[in-house]
């Protein structure tokens, strides 16, 4: 009876094991997926900002030395809070 209690435990174990597998397999391909569709996006987003770039050069400039700007200011702030 211990025996077969044990095979009984075993086989469930092996069992939701196999589930469980099967379940990460599913995810690994859906993020597989995802990560492709996002990569897709992130090209198509390249492309646009790639083409705003061309046609507004001023703009860019100033955006970029804007956000140079905040970046640098936000570090600055960071370091000085640090030395406190």
């Amino acid at each position: 009876m211990v025996n077969e209690k044990n095979f009984s435990v075993r086989q469930s174990m092996h069992e939701h094991i196999d589930k469980m597998m099967d379940k990460a397999e599913s995810m690994g391909e859906s993020g597989k997926e995802e990560f492709a569709h996002l990569k897709e996006k992130a090209a198509m987003m390249k492309e646009n900002v790639d083409g705003y770039i061309q046609k507004n050069p001023e703009k860019s400039v100033l955006i970029a030395a804007g956000i140079g700007a905040a970046v640098g200011a936000v570090l600055v702030a960071a370091m000085m809070r640090r030395k406190q």
